[in-house]
């Protein structure tokens, strides 16, 4: 019996395009038995169609979308800490079916739960080695220019670094998971925690292993997926010598498998047994064995051998595709090994000169293989990404970026899914113009046909993404034609289970649907699926199409019918079971480092130049006096003794004491005393004598015992005499000279006192005089006085004057009197009775003159300079002269006294009025 390897080429065409291409490719090998592994059935999508008629509301159902789960590092929190950071809310699908088994779809979306894990780096410190430190002179540095090197302990650190890793909690089967291997128990790789990429970790310590030891027990059946990738292999019949339990031997012959890992080309008798002694036969063969297990597992032949193939339920396929996803350590670790061996007999087989084309083209499948593997490893480790091949076309670099900017913004759980993408200019090699792209079950990458609508490309891409998912549930070839395309051939999981061919039959299967998925139930699904990734998330409306009287049915922008949209609640199911589990996540040990550090000895290197010190003292100046040299303050007489400076000069040399300390030594190697400088001043007292000149002393009187402005000498005085002795002394250091003088009264001062009268105002005397009148109304000879006249008077106010103070000769001058302030004299007025006869006469009211006064000021000068006090002359009212009737010719010498008194009473007031004005003025 063999195993059937089918390399499946799914193409999507454009509406001119017919049917789809399947290239197979056939691989034989012996027969390999498989125990069937049941993993963890997918819980039911909770997706109804209705079918029964009889129901009149509408049913409806609903399945939980759980909330997806981010998980955030935080470096600074140790291992072990998980906080909830943001808490989401999960979603539903509302499916609602009615009475003529339509059913439509509504999609809550759920909210992000984010969860923060602690990835704090640990340091472990496994061993101290001490360091020393070494002391030592250094002659040739000055003292004070050390070098120091601080001693570093040597230590082996250990550092290890975390990173989270999540895994889906969608169920796969345990022997996807177990990286049990019976064949071989070395342990031929390990991990490089120093790289990042997971694919650059995973290092192979031997590529080929040791054949273990044959067993009575050992028997051939294979249970986990590395048992089962491992399909090249010879069989191998030894005898096996076992002890019974009495003693006895038994011999046995078993049957044991060669695996490629088992193929050493050192092992000449393995070589020999199987016929591979040449070596272009031996590594033609390795090559054969590499690219044999490197095809199934990466067409994961092994999916049907694990979960078997049930036609009734879809459980299983999702179970299968979700296997496909996993490639744990161990499993890379056989791919690595078969690539690198693979790699090896290339390297023989060139260097042979044997190198066939066949081999060559065996090779460019390997590496590709290789390549989408050690992706899809990578992807599984959380490292998600996706290799574009930008070789073959002309393709603008800004439509790289937002072709694969848009890409990016799928959710990881597809672009997991996602390994390669290569874009051809024109058309793809082997295919025509009508075909858009194509996707390989072999090595799962997807070919384009490159056009300038990214729109477009994207949904060729995921419409070839949906034929690799549709691979992964499992390929094999169907003993029902369920699909209806009237031949039994290879078909994929999703797109030939009962519940997406009543999906197909009911929507899809119509004469209003173009042919090319009418008639494909694989290209419906994978047509299906992409529309409904495309609308969701590139908002790109469903296709629609309309039925054609002559031909095949064709695209509208409206009005048509949509298979699409009807089969919506179908494929968003789908998404929900494929794409929604929450992932867990793990804190594990990424980067561990063990670093030893040798010790690194401190030195101290001291400078220890030996130094000569000249130390010189300045000598001082000390100053001292002589009172039999004069005092001479110009210091010119001053003697003068030079000084000398003083000299030592020293050398310090240095040293280490027994605790490694620097100590200095100081010897004296030349010494000159100091001698001071000595300058004598001259501090010879000083006598002086000085005659106390008599003071004078003045003094006014204002007595009669001199006259006016007389002045008189009352003492002479006396001469004093006074005797000055100055003393001196010298600061002995700054050669200052203070002086102390004693003074003597050898003969009091006696002063001279002068006596001085300063004279007063002069005023003369005027007389009055006697004035008669006659009176007619007297009797005859009778008097009478009419009015008590007055004496007048002259007066020179003193203005100024200056007294010089001369001693004995002093004397005033520069006597200034004011002109004379003249007041008249007011006659006596007498009446003389004429009366002859008796008659009464009334006499005349005479008006008695009134001297008006206005106060003087006086303004007082020194006593050596006096001013005498200003006086304003008195205004004289003018007097009336009474009327007389009958008047009689005075007596002798009467006429001449009235005018003279009228006159003068006239010149008085005039000059009194002439002051006045001035005064005011």
């Amino acid at each position: 019996m063999f195993k059937e390897r089918k390399h499946i080429f799914s193409i999507r065409k454009t509406v001119l395009g017919v049917g789809s291409v399947l290239l197979g490719v056939l691989l034989t090998t012996g027969f390999v038995s498989a125990e069937e592994i049941q993993g963890s059935s997918v819980a039911d999508s909770g997706l109804v169609v209705a079918s029964d008629p009889a129901v009149a509301q509408p049913l409806v159902t609903e399945t939980v979308i759980k909330s997806p789960i981010r998980y955030v590092d935080e470096p600074a929190q140790e291992v072990g800490y998980s906080a909830v950071q943001t808490q989401g809310v999960d979603g539903k699908l509302i499916y609602t079916t009615t009475a003529d088994g339509k059913t439509t779809v509504q999609r809550i979306e759920p909210t992000e739960t984010v969860i923060v894990l602690g990835t704090k780096e640990t340091t472990v410190v496994t061993e101290t080695i001490k360091a020393e430190t070494v002391y030592s002179l250094d002659t040739s540095k000055a003292y004070g220019d050390n070098l120091v090197i601080n001693p570093v302990d040597g230590s082996t650190v250990t550092k290890t670094t975390y990173h989270i890793e999540t895994k889906s909690t969608a169920p796969v089967s345990d022997a996807v998971t177990s990286e049990d291997y019976k064949w071989s128990d070395s342990n031929f790789y390990h991990i490089d925690q120093t790289k990042a990429l997971p694919s650059d970790r995973l290092v192979i310590n031997d590529l080929f292993v040791a054949m273990p030891k044959a067993t009575a027990d050992y028997e051939l059946s294979e249970s986990t997926i590395r048992e089962l990738n491992q399909f090249s292999e010879y069989l191998l019949q030894e005898t096996v010598t076992t002890t019974n339990p009495d003693g006895t031997t038994t011999r046995q012959s078993v049957i044991r498998k060669v695996t490629s890992e088992m193929m050493d080309p050192a092992n000449t008798e393995l070589r020999r047994i199987l016929g591979l002694s040449d070596d272009a036969a031996f590594y033609s063969r390795l090559l054969q064995s590499s690219k044999e297990d490197l095809w199934t597992t990466s067409a994961e032949d092994s999916a049907n051998t694990i979960v078997p193939i049930d036609l009734i339920a879809e459980a299983d396929d999702y179970l299968r595709y979700n296997n496909s996803n996993v490639i744990t350590d161990a499993m890379y670790a056989d791919i690595k090994a078969d690539y690198l061996r693979a790699k090896e007999a290339e390297k023989q087989l060139t260097a042979l000169g044997v190198m066939t084309s066949e081999q060559v083209n065996d090779m460019k499948m390997i590496e590709s293989q290789f390549q989408s593997l050690t992706q899809r490893y990578n992807n599984y480790k959380d490292t998600v990404a996706t290799d574009f091949d930008y070789s073959h076309t002309s393709m603008p670099q800004e439509q790289k970026a937002d072709f694969e900017a848009r890409l990016q913004t799928l959710p990881e759980e597809i672009r997991r899914v996602l390994t390669t993408v290569i874009i051809y200019d024109g058309v793809i090699p082997g295919y025509g113009e009508t075909t858009l792209g194509l996707a390989s079950s072999a090595d799962r990458s997807i070919e384009l046909k490159y056009t300038a609508d990214t729109t477009e490309l994207l949904a060729t891409v995921l419409h070839e993404l949906t034929h690799i998912i549709d691979y992964k549930s499992g390929i094999y070839t169907e003993a029902v034609d369920n699909n209806t395309d009237n031949e039994l051939t290879s078909v994929m999981g999703f797109s030939d289970t009962k519940e997406f061919l009543d999906v197909y039959h009911t929507y899809f299967d119509q004469p209003n649907v173009w042919s090319y998925y009418r008639d494909n139930s694989e290209e419906a699904f994978a047509e299906g699926f992409s529309q409904y990734l495309m609308h969701r998330f590139f908002n790109k409306p469903y296709t629609m199409y309309q039925a054609s009287s002559n031909g095949d049915a064709y695209s509208v922008q409206s009005g048509g019918y949509s298979p699409f949209a009807q089969s919506e609640y179908y494929f968003a199911g789908l998404y929900n079971r494929l794409f929604e589990y929450p992932r867990t996540a793990t804190v594990l040990p990424y980067s561990t480092l063990t670093e030893t550090k040798l010790p690194v000895n401190g030195q101290v290197i001291y400078g220890a130049k030996p130094e000569e010190t000249t130390k010189t003292t300045v000598y001082k100046t000390i100053y001292v006096g002589d009172e039999t040299m004069a005092y001479d303050p110009s210091g010119q007489t001053d003697r003068i003794q030079s000084g000398t400076n003083g000299q030592e000069t020293s050398r310090r040399t240095y040293s280490l004491d027994s605790n490694n300390q620097l100590v200095a030594t100081d010897t004296i190697i030349l010494s000159i005393p100091v001698e001071n400088q000595i300058i004598t001043k001259g501090t010879k007292p000083q006598v002086t004598d000085k005659v106390l000149v008599r003071t004078v002393v003045y003094q006014e009187v204002s007595d009669d015992s001199i006259a006016q402005w007389e002045v008189k000498v009352i003492d002479q005085g006396l001469d004093g005499l006074e005797q000055s002795v100055t003393s001196y002394q010298v600061d002995s250091v700054t050669g200052e000279i203070t002086s102390q003088t004693t003074k003597t009264i050898l003969a009091e001062m006696r002063p001279m006192i002068v006596h001085y009268r300063i004279g007063s105002d002069r005023v003369t005397h005027i007389a009055k005089g006697v004035n008669y009148i006659e009176d007619a109304s007297l009797d005859k000879g009778k008097q009478v006085t009419v009015f008590e006249g007055q004496d007048g008077r002259s007066t020179e106010a003193l203005v100024s004057y200056h007294f010089v103070e001369a001693g004995a000769d002093s004397h005033f001058e520069a006597i200034l009197y004011s002109e004379p302030l003249v007041i008249a004299a007011q006659n006596t007025v007498i009446a003389v009775g004429t009366k002859e006869l008796p008659l009464v006469v009334e006499p005349e009211k005479v008006e008695t003159p009134q001297a008006i006064e206005e106060a003087g000021e006086t303004v007082v000068t020194e006593t050596k300079n006096q001013v005498a006090p200003k006086v304003r002359l008195a205004a004289v009212a003018e007097m009336a002269t009474p009327t007389v009737k009958n008047q009689e010719l005075p007596v002798a010498g009467e006429k001449d006294s009235l005018l003279l008194t009228l006159v003068t009473s006239s010149l008085l007031f005039g000059m009194a009025a002439s002051f006045f004005k001035k005064e005011k003025n």
